[in-house]
């Protein structure tokens, strides 16, 4: 697998950030509308679901850090293909379900799913990329396996971009004359 490099993907993370920020400036009603041929879930709940799965990411980036926490193990392999997708820095489409814990909800509430936002941000800011090394103290993934903090803040980064890419073809479809922004590769390379 190439170098993770923790500036870059923590830069990425930050500027799907901004394309978020944007995508929430659409009107709501697009934003909310289902096109099951695209997704079984709007646009809005691709982001709400990204909200609450950076918030976990966060967390686990936070704990590995500080060198401990409930989840933190020590030692343990990532999946043979989870470093694969790291690496591509793609998420193959329609072959995982969300857990449970990060499922947005069938109605989203925006000023909740704001506020889910703001505090992404704002832990977001707080997270300082030399810090995130590679370790033998890992969180295991439900799917990917244990990761290390470099593979978790790429995993956020790259998970991030899958979903934007997601709602970015719903919104497309909803309405196709509309200004989608575009995911010019923000995260690619990521």
């Amino acid at each position: 697998m190439p170098t993770l490099d923790p500036a870059r993907d923590l830069a990425a993370l930050s500027a799907l950030q901004g394309t978020i920020d944007a995508l929430l400036a659409l009107d709501a009603n697009v934003l909310s509308t289902v096109v099951p041929s695209v997704s079984g879930w709007s646009a809005e709940q691709h982001i709400a679901h990204v909200a609450l799965a950076n918030e976990l990411v966060l967390r686990n980036l936070k704990s590995l850090v500080k060198g401990s926490g409930m989840l933190v193990v020590k030692g343990g392999e990532p999946h043979p293909r989870a470093l694969e997708l790291l690496a591509a820095g793609r998420l193959p489409r329609g072959e995982a379900q969300a857990p449970r814990m990060v499922r947005p909800p069938e109605r989203v509430e925006r000023a909740l799913l704001v506020q889910w936002l703001e505090d992404g941000k704002r832990e977001l800011a707080t997270i300082d990329a030399a810090q995130l090394v590679a370790s033998e103290l890992k969180v295991p993934h439900q799917i990917l396996g244990p990761l290390d903090a470099r593979q978790w803040l790429r995993f956020g980064a790259v998970h991030t971009r899958h979903h934007l890419v997601i709602a970015c073809d719903v919104l497309a479809s909803v309405a196709p004359g509309a200004r989608v922004p575009q995911l010019v590769e923000l995260a690619s390379g990521a």
